[in-house]
């Protein structure tokens, strides 16, 4: 069976990119392919010391479009949303149940212009106004 091994992101708007994702994350972006006959501004994203992606400046200035998707995982979806828009991107879709009782994913825009998805197996928290009091 063949297997994911590398995914890369492309955008015009690096610095907001690297920006959003390194605070979201925690993610780091090192420099490769320097003086390479990929003749492109490329970086590896990298989480400690594991090399998990890479980032690549686009040819043109126009925003990026619809593609693959990356969902990252995450505890409190609703917590993680308030923190995108906090960190200037955009939710696209709020939490959505996918069937199931630990399937739920969400959708926002970076402030790059870049798609991307969180995941949870976690239910939404009870709200205080919810709780019958």
């Amino acid at each position: 069976m063949s297997q994911i091994v590398w995914w890369e992101i492309e955008t015009p708007e690096i610095d907001l990119f690297q920006r959003f994702h390194g605070a979201m994350w925690g993610w780091a972006f090192e420099p490769a392919f320097l003086n390479s006959e990929l003749d492109a501004d490329y970086w590896i994203i990298k989480v400690g010391d594991k090399s998990i992606g890479g980032l690549q400046r686009s040819a043109s200035n126009a925003r990026p479009h619809a593609g693959t998707r990356l969902y990252v995982e995450v505890g409190d979806l609703e917590e993680v949303l308030r923190e995108v828009e906090a960190r200037g991107g955009q939710v696209e879709r709020t939490r959505t149940a996918l069937g199931g009782d630990d399937r739920w994913f969400a959708t926002a825009i970076d402030p790059a212009g870049v798609s991307f998805g969180m995941w949870t197996s976690h239910p939404p928290a009870e709200s205080p106004a919810s709780d019958g009091r």
